[in-house]
């Protein structure tokens, strides 16, 4: 997941960061510069990116997991 959050823009990355680290709403506002009634909107729209970048099927595989999906079979070029 971490290559995840890296992919992400960094206030989004920043905001689901310290949300799961355990700062409160006005923590995460105090360090992002922004106002508390932000937070919560930020952290949603934060974790649907995130959560769309985990379920891409081109996304980089950790070595030794299981293979979710199964790779198109190569066939043969145009005109063959």
């Amino acid at each position: 997941m971490a290559a995840a959050l890296d992919e992400l823009p960094e206030v989004h990355a920043a905001a689901i960061r310290l949300h799961r680290a355990g700062i409160d709403t006005a923590g995460i506002a105090a360090e992002l510069g922004i106002e508390v009634e932000a937070v919560a909107p930020l952290l949603r729209v934060a974790e649907a990116k995130l959560a769309v970048l985990l379920e891409a099927p081109d996304r980089p595989e950790k070595p030794g997991s299981p293979r979710s999906g199964h790779d198109p079979q190569p066939g043969p070029g145009p005109g063959h």
